[in-house]
C-alpha cells in the first residue's frame, strides 16, 4: 500500500546515512585510482541509497539489491545514478552538495528517465535531504523549481497504475500487476451475463485512481485470441498476429450502467486514433474490436469530461 496523502504538503524529507549507507558507496568505488571518480561514485551512491530508503517507506518496490556487484569502472566512465521502480521505470537520483543552488543533470543520461530527484548532503555526509524532482531534461534546474516531494509519490502512483502492458506476456500466462481475473471483480450471475467464454485470455482492471473520472469508477477488460488458434506460448512470439476486444463496463460495486458521455478510445503507437466509441444513457458496457501485430503498440484512453485514463500496450 502506498502512503500518500498527508495533512500537510512536505517539501524535503531528510533520511540518515547508516555505516550500512557509506560501506555501500565505499564499495562501489572500489579500485578506481582518480580521486574525482571516486567522490563522484561514492556521492551517486548516497543519493540513490536515500531515495532508495524513502521509496521503500512509502510502498514502492525498487531494484538495487545488485548495487554490490555493480561495475566500479563502467560507473566511473558516466556520471549514473540511477534506481529501477517496478512496474515504473528508472528515475535519476542526483547529489546536490551542501551550498549548490541547482539541481545539474549530465548529458548522458537527459533520457530514459521517469524523474530526476535531488538530494542534498550535509557537509558531513551523516543525512540526505531529498529536496524535490523534475521531469525536465535540463542541463540544471535552480532547486526552488523542483515539484515538492509529495508530488513524487502522486506522480510514480500514476505511471505504475498506467505502465505499458506486455501482451505476449499475458499469452505466457506472465500477468501485469494490478490486472484481475473477472472472478475478482465480477461475480457468478454477471459472469454469465456479461461475457463470452469465447476468447484465450480475458483480464480486467479497476480505474479508480483518485482524482480520476470525476469519481466514478469503471472496469477495463481486455479479451486476447491469437489469430491462429494453435499458436500458444513461444510460438506466438514468431508468427502471426492477435485479435483484441478492449471493453468498459461500469464497477459492479457501485453502478450497473456507465455515466452517459464515457469516451473509449484507440490510438496507434503514433497517437492517432484508430477508433473510439462514447457511451449512452443506461449503457452496460461500451467496446472497440481491434487486431494487432507483433511488436505493435496501442493506446487505450477513457475519458469523461475533463478527466481523462490512459493505459499503455504493446504486443
Amino acid at each position: 500500500m502506498k502512503i500518500m496523502n498527508f495533512n500537510h504538503k512536505q517539501t524535503s524529507f531528510t533520511i540518515p546515512l547508516s555505516s550500512k549507507a557509506h560501506e555501500k558507496a565505499n564499495q562501489r568505488r572500489q579500485r578506481i585510482s582518480n580521486t574525482e571518480d571516486g567522490k563522484k561514485i561514492y556521492l551517486n551512491t548516497l543519493a540513490v541509497y536515500a531515495v532508495n530508503y524513502y521509496l521503500d517507506c512509502m510502498g514502492f518496490e525498487t531494484n538495487w539489491s545488485n548495487a554490490d556487484n555493480s561495475n566500479s569502472w563502467m560507473l566511473s566512465l558516466i556520471d549514473l545514478a540511477d534506481l529501477e521502480i517496478k512496474n515504473i521505470g528508472k528515475i535519476e537520483c542526483r547529489p546536490v552538495l551542501p551550498d549548490a543552488e541547482y539541481l545539474e543533470i549530465p548529458t548522458e543520461i537527459r533520457t530514459d528517465r521517469t524523474a530526476y530527484v535531488a538530494v542534498q548532503f550535509n557537509h558531513a555526509l551523516r543525512s540526505a535531504k531529498i529536496l524535490g524532482f523534475t521531469t525536465q531534461q535540463l542541463a540544471k534546474i535552480h532547486l526552488s523549481q523542483l515539484q515538492p516531494i509529495d508530488d513524487l509519490l502522486d506522480y510514480l502512483t500514476v505511471k505504475e497504475a498506467t505502465a505499458k502492458v506486455n501482451i505476449r506476456e499475458w499469452m505466457k500466462g506472465v500477468f501485469t500487476e494490478g490486472w484481475l481475473n473477472l472472478e475478482e471483480i465480477f461475480n457468478p450471475r454477471e459472469l454469465s451475463f456479461r461475457f463470452a467464454r469465447n476468447f484465450n485470455v480475458t483480464k480486467c482492471k479497476k480505474i479508480d485512481i483518485g482524482l480520476h473520472l470525476n469519481g466514478k469508477s469503471v472496469v477495463l477488460i481486455v479479451k486476447l485470441n491469437p489469430k491462429n488458434k494453435e499458436i500458444v506460448d513461444e510460438k506466438y512470439q514468431n508468427q502471426g498476429g492477435i485479435d483484441i476486444i478492449v471493453q468498459v463496463q461500469p464497477d459492479p460495486e457501485k453502478s450497473v450502467s456507465l455515466p452517459p458521455g464515457l469516451k473509449l478510445v484507440v490510438s496507434d503507437e503514433n497517437g492517432q486514433e484508430v477508433d473510439s466509441v462514447i457511451s449512452r444513457q443506461h449503457d452496460n458496457w461500451v467496446d472497440i474490436k481491434l487486431s494487432a501485430e507483433l511488436n505493435e503498440e496501442f493506446c487505450v484512453e477513457i475519458i469523461l469530461d475533463e478527466s481523462k485514463v490512459t493505459q499503455d500496450f504493446v504486443v
